[in-house]
């Protein structure tokens, strides 16, 4: 942990890669986590909806070394990319 000047804790330092996709037929774009590596232009699998059943989609973006502190979206809403196509 990090304690901050005021002495509040800022957390953990993690670092994270995001990762901007699009699935196949759509035009929405949604951010994903993944550990492995990924470059922009890759197919990708990932959980889509509430079934979270893998569909393929295509990398837009990637962003790596994230911390919590500055992700895209709450690093507890993410959901990790299953695979590489």
């Amino acid at each position: 942990m990090i304690h901050s000047m005021s002495g509040g804790v800022l957390g953990d330092l993690d670092s994270l890669t995001f990762v901007k996709i699009k699935f196949d037929g759509g035009d929405t774009v949604y951010w994903y986590v993944t550990d492995f590596e990924v470059e922009e232009g890759d197919r990708v699998s990932a959980p889509f909806g509430a079934s979270g059943v893998n569909r393929p989609a295509t990398v837009v973006k990637v962003e790596r070394n994230v911390s919590s502190q500055v992700a895209p979206i709450p690093v507890k809403r993410a959901k990790k990319l299953a695979a590489k196509l």
